[in-house]
């Protein structure tokens, strides 16, 4: 028994040589689909995180304090 590798397309369910190779009229084979090939990568870069977060700039300016500068709060820090 030998093997052969050949390049084969898969349209509609019907097996198809991909070069100038043919084919045998009756085999057993044993089939592998690849994945298609990737898709170019976009020219365009990735946005940055300053990008993405645009949306949430400025949220809560000036609402929050900083607790370390109210002594009250710092009163028994550390005992």
């Amino acid at each position: 028994m030998s093997y052969r590798t050949l390049e084969v397309e898969l349209e509609n369910g019907v097996v198809h040589a991909a070069h100038s190779e043919s084919l045998p009229a009756k085999a057993h084979a044993l089939l592998t689909i690849l994945d298609a090939p990737a898709t170019e990568p976009s020219a365009a870069p990735a946005p940055s995180l300053a990008d993405l977060a645009q949306d949430f700039f400025g949220i809560g300016n000036g609402t929050h304090t900083d607790l370390s500068t109210n002594r009250r709060h710092l009163a028994d820090f550390g005992r």
